[in-house]
């Protein structure tokens, strides 16, 4: 699949770009030990993944999904704003300002959830725009729970502490698995790009009810609905791997090409259910006693193994028409970014602090130099498409 994305979605890559360098830069120096960050710098960083990188690349691969040529300039700077500000009251650790960013923020994610369904209206639906429709449904509640919990923790409101575990649920199992592999199916084409197929419509229902059951179970500590959440995702999983297993054999793991960050990041899909799963068996009596490595372990799994590794391959087709400035780069970006996520996430489950610290720059160089070759080869592709001026006027 290469269509290019409409030139209305670029400044939501850019912006997505700027701001992952603060999210790499932070992750970095705190994944290699070398800074102890405070509570509030930690929550920016997760924050700057989940809504500045991943969530404004989403709404831009939306837009590329379903052939969007327009989006509206306010909705799309809006959503900007809204998470740069809402970022900032993490880090500069604001509690009381949090429930505000968080109600813009909120609005920008319930205004592109509409625009999405409104922009579906006369489309033939495919696997992918299943998959993202629904995705921007459980986007919406567990934006609801962000500021929901954000009233809770500045002391307006006092709700279940199982708020805490239900809202980055639904934004990591819920929300983010769904829109990341919307993102590998367009990638990787075939059958269900065109139209919907029984297996893949299987695959998003399955994917988008085991999110709601994982929050709820977890809010209302209903131990049958986490049960239910490993097993729908194992078969969404299955279902994933054996619609997609000809493509992931012949993908061509040497050769850079947009589809390979789609292959790779399906196959992350393994890791990321395994360490859930892990968590559900050992954990369900008390969500809240597992290891702060595991939910690492977890999180880094999806955001970079997963939607990372999406999103790569959509910026690398928005930058296909200067492949040739620093071609060399796209092995080395491709292999950084894999091989340092693995390591990275083994070290967290083995408990091995040196596996970590030496995947932590792997994978953060691999990435910055990703987007520094993205970024160079849209402005190429920008001045070699503008028009020419006539210096006489």
């Amino acid at each position: 699949m290469d269509r290019t994305p409409a030139h209305a979605v670029v400044p939501l890559l850019a912006a997505a770009m700027a701001i992952f360098v603060f999210t790499v830069v932070i992750g970095i120096l705190n994944g290699t030990d070398l800074v102890d960050f405070g509570h509030g710098t930690i929550l920016a960083h997760v924050h700057s993944g989940t809504l500045g990188w991943i969530t404004l690349s989403i709404f831009a691969a939306t837009a590329w999904i379903f052939g969007a040529d327009r989006l509206p300039r306010l909705l799309r700077d809006g959503a900007i704003v809204a998470v740069i500000a809402y970022v900032l009251t993490f880090w500069a650790d604001l509690t009381d300002l949090r429930p505000v960013a968080g109600t813009l923020m909120l609005a920008a994610i319930v205004w592109f959830a509409a625009w999405t369904f409104g922009v579906r209206k006369g489309q033939t639906l495919t696997v992918p725009k299943l998959s993202m429709l629904l995705s921007q449904v459980n986007l919406v509640i567990g934006g609801v729970l962000g500021v929901i919990l954000g009233l809770m923790l500045s002391g307006v409101i006092d709700l279940s502490e199982g708020m805490q575990g239900a809202h980055p649920a639904m934004m990591v199992v819920g929300y983010l698995i769904l829109a990341g592999v919307a993102i590998d199916e367009q990638l990787l084409g075939g059958p269900g790009t065109e139209e919907l197929t029984r297996g893949g419509r299987w695959q998003a229902w399955l994917f988008f009810l085991a999110g709601i059951f994982l929050a709820v179970g977890i809010l209302f500590e209903v131990m049958p609905l986490l049960g239910l959440n490993l097993l729908f995702e194992v078969i969404g999983v299955g279902i994933v791997l054996i619609r997609h297993r000809s493509r992931l054999a012949s993908v061509g793991w040497g050769t850079p090409s947009t589809a390979r960050f789609g292959a790779a990041s399906i196959l992350f899909l393994v890791p990321a259910l395994g360490i859930l799963g892990y968590v559900i068996v050992r954990y369900s009596e008390d969500i809240e006693a597992t290891p702060t490595r595991l939910l690492l372990a977890l999180d880094h799994a999806t955001f970079v193994g997963i939607l990372t590794n999406a999103i790569f391959g959509l910026l690398f087709i928005a930058a296909a028409s200067r492949r040739e400035v620093w071609s060399w780069a796209d092995q080395v970006v491709f292999w950084a970014i894999n091989l340092g996520v693995a390591g990275f996430v083994i070290g967290l489950l083995a408990d091995a602090p040196e596996i970590k610290r030496i995947a932590t720059p792997i994978m953060g160089a691999g990435i910055l130099l990703g987007l520094v070759v993205v970024a160079m080869r849209m402005r190429a592709g920008t001045q070699e498409a503008a028009p020419a001026v006539d210096p006489r006027g």
